[in-house]
């Protein structure tokens, strides 16, 4: 059966126009033995059918001029001209045969039926003959059948082109597949690379021969708000917490003694270096009352601000604390107070990093008034009197409004106190961005801030804060929040700038100096009023 339909198939494609016949079997070449044989059996199955639908249609034989009559058979064929005889009739099963030489003078008239008597009629009254022709009619029919084949290939090309459309579609698939599967793997074996290098590198830092190198590392991590997971992955909690206490700066028993610190000299120092015409102070070239000087050290470098005038520095803060809101930056903080410069201030909420700066933490008291904390619970206080000496160390908030602080934020630790270093083992610290506030025997106030965890600066440890500020002369001094909210701004300028990757940090406190001649005095007086 496979083979009659084939060669069937060769004879249909042999009828075939050159052109079309080679685009069938180039298509047919590119198709498995199952397709291709679907394709045959569908063209033999349409030629056979169109044979049938053609065969089957009535029509005249060229040549010819009887029909078979039957039941169904309602005309007759004569040639043009011959007479009617009254009576006669084609019955059923009976056929008139006549040589007639030539198709075009067939004439095909109806035929009354087998009953009826048909009167001879005149030339004049005959019914209009319809004339066959027969040619016309062959070549209508090729046509038709022409057109068939031609929509059948169409159909099988169509076919064919929809086949191989899918085919392309299903590799092209099948080839992004494997180049995302291939890029996805290089990007995970990089990543697992990457992350077993890191992981090494931390384990030699952490526990290679150098315990100097490790005692820098893992409190400079710790100290950061989400770096200490790094520590985490090498070391148990409780080695970190041996590293932690080896590194670190002890807690002072004492605070400020007021009586320590003249802090109208500063600000008379100030007036009379500036009342004489022939007097230039050298580190004050402006004559503003600040000096700003440039501080390093073998892994830091930053900046220091002397103001003279002790009055000129407060805590600006944003005027409503809440733990969705966000805090203002260092710059927008000093602006809001008509500030020349200032430093970030105390402690605020920052989980992992990611605070907004609309809460702070410990206390705040600004212009006098307590702004966070409660009176009764203990603080470390950082801050200026309204005598304008800077107060250090731990206190309830009840007593430090009792012996007059008018300005100040918790962080710490503390650093100076009347004059007495703190006592710190290892380095005291990690390297980290850090800022500071000090202050000197003649009521210089002293603001501190180092960059840091940049190529160009790591950062400083505790123990470089107290050589920083003991080298500036002071007598009392505390470490303030550092890290990323490192900054400092003067006279429209970012002297540090914060190491935070993203915009500069907001925060709820600030430490801002005011222009010259408009310090806290007034403020403070009329609070006391």
């Amino acid at each position: 059966m496979e083979s009659d339909k084939l060669s069937k198939f060769r004879k249909i494609a042999g009828e075939l126009p050159a052109d079309k016949r080679e685009q069938l079997y180039a298509r047919m070449k590119g198709m498995s033995r199952e397709e291709a044989m679907k394709v045959v059996d569908r063209m033999v199955t349409i030629a056979e059918q169109r044979k049938i639908e053609i065969t089957a249609r009535p029509k005249v034989l060229a040549g010819h001029s009887a029909v078979s009559g039957s039941a169904g058979t309602d005309c007759e064929v004569r040639t043009p001209g011959s007479p009617v005889r009254p009576g006669s009739s084609v019955h059923p099963g009976s056929s008139v045969r006549k040589k007639i030489p030539d198709d075009r003078k067939i004439e095909i008239v109806k035929n009354p039926g087998p009953q009826a008597s048909r009167p001879e009629v005149s030339g004049h009254e005959k019914h209009p003959v319809k004339k066959a022709a027969p040619a016309v009619a062959r070549a209508g029919r090729e046509q038709v059948a022409r057109r068939i084949e031609q929509r059948e290939i169409e159909a099988i090309e169509a076919s064919l082109k929809k086949h191989k459309n899918a085919e392309l579609a299903k590799k092209a698939v099948k080839v992004t597949l494997v180049c995302l599967g291939r890029f996805a793997a290089t990007v995970l074996a990089t990543l697992v690379i990457v992350l077993a290098g890191f992981y090494t590198f931390l384990g030699i830092i952490m526990k290679g021969p150098s315990p100097h190198l490790r005692d820098q590392f893992v409190p400079s991590v710790m100290e950061s708000s989400a770096g200490g997971v790094l520590a985490k992955w090498i070391l148990s909690d409780e080695e970190i917490e041996a590293i932690m206490n080896s590194n670190k700066t002890h807690e002072f028993n004492e605070i400020t003694d007021i009586t320590l610190v003249n802090a109208m000299a500063a600000e008379q120092n100030s007036r009379k270096l500036n009342a004489g015409a022939s007097s230039v102070n050298e580190l004050d070239p402006d004559g503003d009352g600040i000096e700003v000087h440039d501080v390093s050290g073998p892994m830091y470098h930053g900046k220091m601000l002397v103001i003279y005038d002790p009055s000129r520095v407060i805590v600006g803060t944003i005027d409503n604390y809440n733990h969705s809101g966000a805090g203002l930056t260092l710059k927008q903080l000093i602006d809001k107070y008509d500030g020349v410069g200032g430093i970030n201030g105390g402690q605020y909420e920052d989980t992992n990093g990611m605070g907004i700066g609309g809460w702070p933490e410990g206390i705040v008291i600004s212009g006098g008034e307590l702004r966070m904390g409660n009176l009764g619970t203990e603080y470390e206080v950082y801050g200026l009197t309204k005598d304008n000496v800077l107060v250090v160390g731990r206190m309830t908030a009840q007593h430090a409004l009792n012996i007059g602080v008018r300005d100040a934020v918790s962080f710490g630790p503390t650093l100076i106190v009347n004059g007495v270093a703190a006592n710190y083992s290892g380095s005291g610290g990690g390297l980290n961005p850090r800022s500071a506030i000090g202050q000197r025997e003649d009521g210089a106030v002293l603001l501190l801030v180092i960059e840091g965890r940049k190529t160009s600066s790591m950062g400083a440890t505790m123990a470089d804060l107290i050589d920083v500020m003991l080298e500036y002369g002071a007598v009392n001094a505390a470490n303030l929040d550092g890290g990323m909210s490192s900054a400092m701004w003067y006279n429209d300028e970012e002297l540090v700038s914060s190491s935070s990757i993203r915009v500069s940090r907001q925060m709820p406190t600030a430490f801002v100096i005011l222009p010259e001649g408009s310090g806290s005095d007034a403020e403070s007086g009329s609070a006391e009023g």
